[in-house]
């Protein structure tokens, strides 16, 4: 099968391709609403805010995960596209190596720092909240060395255009952490270390499925113990994209971490309410998030290939697509905001907060689907600052925007997510200033390499 991106129709190559990145990203939405709907159902109200919080906290370790590996996967789709493949081959087995040695550090300090980041990062207050999150997130740590493991070849195999692997490992992934997450939680009465272990066990199983494939899928991707090397210009190149693209996985992260302390200063009842609402937030954000990462490789392998109108219209097409489809989950989940709600076994004013962050993510949701692909495709033509510099407009917009509606204006809890569309309306304007300046053209590292 061709894998290549840089032929045919523009469009029809980033849907197919995106697809099933989608399909990938749905299931694991899918178990982490399993997560919840068990937690909040077999065990508390309380235990569902806990891991709540710490799935704020986890994606600051998981954004260095994306961020590393899909800068080294903006190297290997635009060597991809030049057809160097004795290059892209070291640079695979060297984005490997690091993402290894990064996931092993996380998972330790992580480990270690549990009970230091719930009571002065997190500012949980509440024992009933403390305990369990604390525990939930140093079981949680153990897996992230498998997390960074599957980010690498599952951005590896996205680069060479095999968009479809991921949903494979997701698929196995998915499957296993139901299922565990029912036998430990409702049959064991494990509480939430339960269900971190059903995660935990689903990383591993997914890391380990997505080895196999790609070396049994790719000649050129196939590395025995011995036959991983590390080449420290290739490593020199995958720093030099992935360091903006962490920094801007980090950006989100961390301003998705001060808005879940803000949210913990309202107490138990939003706390619950806002988990249930970021469950849903994630599923509108799978079509941004698949289209993202299509418009990505497709950008890097056009740009290494020398073909830069092609990347212009092909985000104008991936902007069309992805607007229609947003439209079509928002209107969904404003119209079934409260039974999708009640899944979680929340009622009263957890419900209603539940509905009102709801309904109010769908309308203004459409602004981040218009967004973010503009920053994918900076990001595959080589031009990770760009994408960096709009996050960072983001952050400083939603931050700023949501403490300043809370202690300035007295504007309540409502401004946890509310904050959302401002900063989405300031990377909106940064994002299409920048892309229109041109400088994404000169992005391509291809001729930094040697043949």
């Amino acid at each position: 099968m061709d894998r290549s991106l840089t032929g045919g129709s523009e469009w029809r190559k980033i849907l197919l391709f995106s697809l099933p990145i989608m399909a990938g990203q749905l299931l694991q939405q899918l178990y982490n609403t399993v997560d919840g709907i068990v937690v909040g159902n077999f065990i508390s109200s309380d235990a569902l805010a806990a891991v709540g919080s710490c799935a704020t906290l986890t994606m600051v370790f998981i954004a260095l995960a994306l961020g590393m590996s899909n800068g080294s996967g903006i190297v290997v789709a635009q060597l991809f596209g030049a057809r160097k493949t004795d290059e892209l081959r070291r640079t695979a087995s060297t984005a490997l190596i690091m993402l290894f040695a990064l996931g092993v550090f996380f998972s330790v300090l992580g480990f270690f720092s549990a009970d230091f980041i719930m009571d002065e990062i997190l500012r949980i207050s509440e024992p009933e909240i403390n305990g369990p999150a604390a525990v939930y997130f140093r079981i949680y740590s153990l897996g992230l060395l498998f997390q960074f493991i599957y980010n690498a070849a599952a951005a590896i195999l996205r680069s060479v255009g095999d968009s479809r692997a991921t949903l494979y490992f997701l698929l196995v992934s998915t499957v296993i952490n139901m299922v565990l997450d029912l036998v430990f939680v409702y049959v064991f009465s494990w509480g939430v270390a339960g269900a971190a272990w059903a995660t935990v066990i689903a990383q591993a199983a997914c890391a380990l499925v997505s080895l196999a494939y790609m070396s049994r899928r790719y000649d050129y991707l196939r590395f025995t113990p011995r036959q991983l090397a590390f080449d420290g210009e290739k490593f020199a190149l995958c720093l030099k994209m992935g360091i903006p693209t962490s920094m801007q996985q980090l950006v989100i992260s961390c301003g998705n971490l001060l808005l879940q302390r803000l949210v913990n200063s309202f107490g138990p009842v939003t706390m619950s309410a806002y988990t249930v609402g970021v469950r849903f937030d994630h599923y509108m954000g799978v079509p941004v998030m698949g289209f993202c990462s299509g418009i990505s490789a497709f950008a890097g392998q056009n740009i290494g290939a020398g073909k830069p109108e092609r990347v212009k219209r092909g985000l104008r097409q991936t902007i069309i697509m992805d607007l229609i489809f947003v439209a079509v989950l928002s209107v969904l989940i404003y119209a079934l905001a409260e039974p999708l709600s009640r899944l979680f076994g929340v009622d009263g004013a957890i419900l209603d907060q539940s509905v009102e962050f709801l309904r109010f993510m769908a309308l203004a949701f459409p602004v981040f689907a218009f967004y973010l692909p503009i920053n994918g495709a900076m990001q595959g033509s080589g031009d990770p600052r760009g994408a960096l510099l709009s996050s960072m407009s983001a952050l400083v917009a939603k931050v700023a925007g949501a403490y300043g509606m809370v202690y300035l204006l007295d504007m309540g809890y409502a401004s946890c997510w509310r904050c959302n569309a401002i900063g989405w309306t300031a990377a909106l304007i940064v994002a299409s200033l920048r892309f229109a300046s041109g400088r994404w053209r000169r992005g391509s590292i291809v001729h930094e390499t040697e043949e």
